[in-house]
């Protein structure tokens, strides 16, 4: 099930859990995805997010070390322009609520079926077409 707005984009996965990566990417695969990179820590995340430019960032939010939310505002310096979702096992209102009032892009609860990560990807893409863009 390509879907050609999301096949031709950059993807970093920034999740602890090696299962949840591999999911996300088993994910992202399946919608024709192919430039997906993924960092298991803050420390690689910010590395790869400055070597690739992803488009989209699929960020975990209970991580140890630096928790989903630092990694939000530190991501978002070094990618202005690029897409945040966040992306939790745990599916509290409170995480969704904090999601909104940290502007991140999206929210999606793990495991996440394919067409629910692909209509968050799309709403965000569409978002970031219409916002002003950010120069670096």
């Amino acid at each position: 099930m390509k879907d050609t707005a999301l096949a031709n984009k950059r993807y970093l996965i920034v999740d602890d859990d090696d299962f949840s990566c591999d999911v996300l990417q088993s994910v992202l695969t399946h919608l024709g995805c192919s430039d997906i990179h993924y960092a298991t820590n803050g420390h690689t995340a910010l590395s790869l997010a400055r070597q690739h430019q992803p488009d989209f960032v699929l960020l975990d939010i209970y991580m140890p070390e630096a928790d989903g939310w630092t990694m939000l505002s530190q991501l978002r310096a070094v990618l202005p322009n690029a897409s945040i979702l966040m992306v939790t096992g745990t599916g509290m209102q409170a995480d969704f609520l904090k999601s909104i009032d940290a502007h991140a892009d999206g929210f999606c609860i793990k495991p996440v079926a394919t067409e629910i990560l692909q209509k968050a990807l799309l709403n965000a893409l569409n978002r970031r077409q219409h916002r002003v863009p950010t120069s670096h």
